[in-house]
């Protein structure tokens, strides 16, 4: 992919492009591709470790200056067996584990009696592999505190996984 590179540092009123400078330009910071998985089934857990959420994508960057955008969206239900209060964390990881850098996220959430709620949570990562050979992300969750459960997707709201490769 085309870099930037004669590109002025600073543009001024009226200045023209030249050609060269509109190809850079027209090369630079495009959606390259996209990979989406998706899931619909409930998942459930109350470990208190990130365990694998049953979603993934795999991408195989074009160029090692790609970088690769991440959006994993699903929908939290709440549920407490030990008090009024839930919480839950997620992150997207490479498939070592790794947690992808701003990847991760934390929801909140409160039963009220008997009212069960739903919140639709996004988790969003960023991550430059600088690597064209295929690369895993997966989806991972836990349960803030021993005596919660945390649940991700019902029958109602299906959960999805989104890889953008991003041209430098």
């Amino acid at each position: 992919m085309a870099t930037p590179t004669s590109l002025p540092a600073t543009f001024t009123s009226g200045q023209v492009l030249t050609a060269a400078q509109m190809n850079d330009l027209r090369g630079a910071f495009r959606i390259l591709q996209l990979v989406r998985a998706t899931d619909a089934t409930q998942r459930t857990t109350t470990s208190t470790s990130f365990v694998d959420a049953s979603i993934s994508v795999t991408i195989t960057p074009t160029s090692t200056d790609s970088d690769i955008l991440l959006l994993w969206v699903f929908n939290h239900d709440v549920a407490n067996t030990g008090g009024t209060h839930t919480r839950a964390q997620y992150q997207i990881t490479d498939n070592s584990n790794v947690a992808i850098s701003g990847a991760e996220g934390m929801l909140n959430g409160v039963l009220l009696s008997t009212v069960r709620t739903q919140h639709g949570q996004t988790v969003i990562g960023y991550d430059s592999p600088a690597t064209t050979s295929a690369t895993t992300y997966k989806g991972r969750f836990r349960a803030y505190e021993a005596s919660q459960t945390a649940t991700i997707n019902n029958q109602l709201n299906t959960g999805q996984l989104f890889a953008l490769e991003i041209s430098a």
